[in-house]
């Protein structure tokens, strides 16, 4: 490497601002010198460079102003931080929603106006990242009260396990302290990111024996005890497959019938298992394979089916009596998004359509909190209008779709937070079957037209401003609200790089090789220069300059680890994505020339590299025509070589860095 030169970087003028992030349906022109302005009942989706928080503001004169602009952390990272793509942000008040009082959040509530973006407001501030100088800080959401496993509870399930002596004849069962290390493991892990599990009134005694071993192995993942966790899934599987056997398909005459209400918590339950289960064995190529996550999604989905896709209990308005309303609809509505993420991931088609989904949306999660009825009334009193007015998935999602004018029915104005992680849930299958549809043969085009990207992308937006009115939306995984809302805006991201590129056929990561993952990429991905290209690649710019800011190594090694995998999936088309843009833009003599936006994102991507990378030059990175897109791909790997609880994880980073390898091999600089 040559030794690089001292930079000067002043690249965009102070009162520039950046093309827009996305644009509105009618309109894709970018404005650079038009300011920001108040929203209006056309708009067009303006976004200032100077918009990345209150407390401090990026004035253009190069990165290190940039960077000045990003607060540092006052709090340690919680286990969920995900310093992932966010999309630029507005000028708003960073106070978050739920740390004003009442009375603040009644009289934000009745001022919000339309957004004047389609992305959520607290941009490329990650979640630990947001300034607390200017309110008080709230009290960090603690893990509710651990899971006790009593000597008589370890008992009562050992002995339960000798009636499945014909499919596994010794068990393994650790101590009770150990599984109560697991259950707790699970409760302050996994079930934050899906809660269809009412925890105030989970009582561990009363669990199934395949619902209290598949909770068990989660959690001890979670509490990075591999070997624990493979034990413990060997035996739930085999107690699970051999419960469904016996219950489920009938070949014999069923055991002695029960009541109709314990048969159906008993299939919740199974479910729920089944869940556990999918969770587990879908993220390792061996140990447990993750061809048994797809095996098992198949008996779920069966499952699911047998007992009625739509079917919920009916309820007598007591607190109790909804409780098992709302968890069966949760659940499953979760059943859903893990077969969702099976498409995502593993590019298989989904098993259950958003189409036969005719759910209510899920409750807020203050309601699903609540510990007593009282709070639970409390809580639903809250809510507008009155009489609680259930909305479905089916017309939430037609009226994300509806232009309000031409709208009949009842126009969406917010939803839950769950409701929310499900909705970007159904717009991300309706653009994989949309991109698959444009595969066939006898299309006309292999990527979307400009009337379906038109319809896909004002959904989205209608999407981003629900997220903006629900009061319960952060991007702080500290809010005691749980993590869901921060969550969707992840896959709020990977539905719009979706629009610009098809990565689902290529990443190839059921081959669990780092090389053919890389080769795929390199071969089947391609993009063509546009200005919502531009956009989509300063999203990912974005969301490499935090870990910049902090420093990536001290990132990976410290915060990298308990990262859910929808967050990492995210950053590997973020990464390939800008790489491949860097590529279009970096060409000798571009025809077109570069635009400005181009221009200016470009040197943006270059000062980060140069900030990151201590002693290379704009001149070194620019000699070849990849060495950006590969240096910024490393920069991406660099975050997952840690030691992560889902060896998927690991896959992502080696195939990055294979592939910036493929990026060097183009120039012959290896």
């Amino acid at each position: 490497m040559s030794t690089p030169t001292q930079h000067n970087a002043h690249f965009i003028p102070g009162n520039a601002t950046f093309p827009h992030v996305m644009s509105g349906v009618g309109s894709h022109a970018v404005s650079d010198q038009t300011p920001a302005r108040a929203p209006s009942e056309t708009t067009t989706f303006g976004e200032s460079f100077t918009g990345f928080g209150a407390s401090a503001s990026y004035d253009g004169d190069d990165f290190t102003s940039f960077l000045d602009s990003i607060p540092l952390p006052s709090h340690p990272f919680s286990p969920s931080y995900q310093p992932l793509p966010l999309f630029p942000a507005l000028q708003f008040d960073s106070t978050p929603v739920y740390d004003q009082s009442n009375k603040d959040r009644d009289r934000d509530a009745a001022s919000v106006t339309t957004p004047g973006s389609v992305l959520p407001r607290h941009g490329t501030q990650l979640p630990s990242l947001q300034p607390e100088e200017s309110h008080t800080p709230y009290k960090s959401r603690q893990p509710r009260s651990s899971i006790s496993v009593t000597t008589q509870c370890r008992d009562r399930y050992v002995a339960l396990l000798t009636d499945y002596a014909n499919v596994i004849t010794d068990p393994f069962i650790p101590s009770r302290h150990a599984l109560s290390r697991c259950l707790t493991g699970y409760l302050t892990g996994y079930h934050k990111h899906y809660p269809f599990k009412h925890i105030a009134t989970l009582d561990v005694e009363s669990l199934s024996l395949p619902l209290f071993l598949s909770m068990a192995a989660l959690g001890a993942r979670y509490c990075r005890e591999p070997d624990t966790s493979m034990n413990l899934y060997l035996v739930a599987k085999a107690v699970t497959m051999e419960h469904i056997r016996r219950n489920y398909q009938w070949i014999l005459p069923p055991p002695a019938t029960p009541s109709p209400a314990s048969r159906d918590q008993d299939h919740l339950d199974t479910i729920q298992a089944l869940v556990m289960l999918t969770s587990i064995s879908s993220w390792f190529e061996r140990n447990p394979a993750y061809s048994e996550g797809l095996f098992i999604r198949g008996v779920l989905e069966t499952l699911v089916r047998q007992g009625g896709i739509n079917e919920l209990p009916s309820h007598d308005g007591t607190w109790h009596s909804w409780i098992r309303t709302e968890e069966r609809k949760r659940t499953k509505l979760v059943v859903f998004c893990i077969l969702n993420i099976h498409t995502i991931v593993f590019d298989v088609p989904p098993l259950v359509l958003t189409e036969e989904l005719t759910l209510d949306l899920p409750c807020t999660e203050k309601e699903w909190q609540a510990t007593t009825a009282e709070q639970w009334h409390s809580e639903r009193a809250q809510r507008l209008p009155q009489p609680v007015v259930e909305i479905k998935l089916q017309d939430a999602l037609s009226s994300l779709f509806s232009q309000p004018a031409m709208s009949t029915s009842r126009h969406l104005e917010s939803f839950s937070s769950m409701g929310g992680y499900v909705l970007i849930h159904s717009i991300i299958q309706n653009i994989w079957l949309i991109q698959k549809t444009c595969r066939l043969p006898h299309t006309k085009t292999s990527s979307l037209s400009t009337t379906q990207i038109a319809s896909l992308e004002h959904a989205l937006e209608q999407w981003c401003q629900c997220w903006e009115h629900n009061q319960e939306s952060s991007i702080d995984p500290f809010n005691p609200h749980g993590p869901i809302s921060f969550t969707s805006t992840a896959l709020l991201r990977l539905a719009y790089i979706r629009l610009n590129a098809d990565f689902s056929s290529a990443r190839r990561l059921q081959t669990w090789d780092p090389d053919a993952i890389a080769q795929s990429l390199l071969g089947n991905v391609c993009v063509e220069r546009s200005d919502r290209l531009t956009r989509a690649a300063l999203h990912c710019a974005h969301a490499l300059s935090t870990p910049i800011k902090l420093g990536i190594n001290f990132v990976a090694h410290t915060h990298v680890a308990s990262w859910s995998n929808q967050y990492v999936l995210c950053s590997m088309e973020c990464a390939v994505l800008l790489a491949k843009w860097l590529e279009v833009a970096t060409v000798l003599d571009p025809q077109p020339e570069l635009t400005e936006q181009e221009s200016k994102l470009l040197e943006f991507v270059i000062e980060m590299v140069m900030e990151a990378r201590h002693g290379v030059s704009r001149e070194w990175l620019l000699g070849r025509p990849t060495r950006l897109s590969a240096s910024v791909t490393r920069l991406w790997a660099q975050l997952f070589t840690a030691d992560y609880i889902w060896e998927l994880v690991n896959l992502i980073g080696r195939s990055l860095n294979r592939y910036a390898d493929r990026l060097e091999s183009l120039d012959g600089l290896n």
